[in-house]
């Protein structure tokens, strides 16, 4: 059994193919965490070998992903600390995040967290909005939703949770409107394979709604309007995501999700 009273707080970080983020990445978690877990998904790009060059500065393995919450699992099983901060190969933690979350798990009796995300529009267009989402969890509280869903959803039922206020993780911004498109179609593949299995079709009008409620609920509440022809761009970027969710739905037979995706298995996250 793990001695874990003297790791206060583990970072389990998730990459796949990450070789272009991956340092900084970590270089902003040194500072910050007394541990680093991190699991690749066995990269091709050059990620698996520099994690391996970092030598004893993290802890890295590699495990082939089955689903987005066993991938989570396996990573805290590995960790010691008392807290768990979750991470993605292509997020990045600022100072004044860093400075809030050694307050917060020094003070607060809370289960866990929420942590703001700033989301950059692709870098060919301006503009960013923001998410929120659990990633800061008391290690003997964290238990990921046993789904494929791509948003790895945690088990959250009778959590006690503040959302801290200081700071934000940065989203690396994808390099361009193409790039976005193509991992939109990913995702919409595999949240579709999940809705046909419990049996879910798409009616005729909803083809229509999902679009027109997608792109307008992004468009005012996410504040797309702030930022002009990009944020247009944005907002009929994720009604092309619903569409296509439910296009796939429509379908009578779908092939393995992996196989449909551009780019080929594992080409999504």
């Amino acid at each position: 059994m793990h001695q874990k009273s003297h790791i206060q707080l583990s970072a389990v970080v998730m990459v796949f193919n990450e070789i272009n983020t991956i340092e900084k990445c970590l270089k902003q978690l040194v500072d910050l965490c007394d541990e680093i877990v991190v699991v690749d998904d066995c990269s091709t790009d050059g990620t698996w070998e520099y994690l391996a060059s970092l030598g004893d500065k993290v802890r890295a393995v590699q495990n082939k992903h089955t689903t987005f919450a066993a991938q989570r699992e396996f990573g805290k099983a590995l960790a010691t600390g008392q807290w768990i901060l979750t991470m993605d190969g292509d997020e990045y933690v600022t100072p004044e995040l860093a400075k809030e979350i050694r307050r917060a798990i020094a003070t607060e009796t809370v289960d866990g967290f929420y942590i703001h995300r700033r989301n950059p529009y692709p870098k060919t267009l301006s503009g960013f909005y923001l998410t929120k989402h659990p990633r800061l969890i008391r290690a003997e509280k964290c238990r990921w939703i046993q789904t494929d869903n791509p948003h790895s959803p945690l088990e959250l039922r009778g959590l006690r949770m503040k959302t801290l206020r200081g700071g934000h993780l940065e989203h690396e911004a994808l390099p361009n409107v193409a790039v976005m498109l193509r991992k939109n179609i990913n995702r919409s593949l595999i949240v579709a394979a999940q809705q046909r299995a419990q049996g879910r079709r798409t009616q005729s009008y909803s083809l229509f709604l999902s679009v027109i409620i997608r792109s307008l609920k992004f468009y005012l509440f996410k504040g797309a309007f702030r930022f002009g022809s990009s944020g247009v761009v944005m907002a009929l970027a994720m009604g092309q995501e619903a569409f296509a969710k439910s296009a796939f739905l429509v379908e009578s037979s779908i092939d393995s999700p992996e196989a449909l995706q551009d780019g080929g298995p594992c080409s999504y996250p």
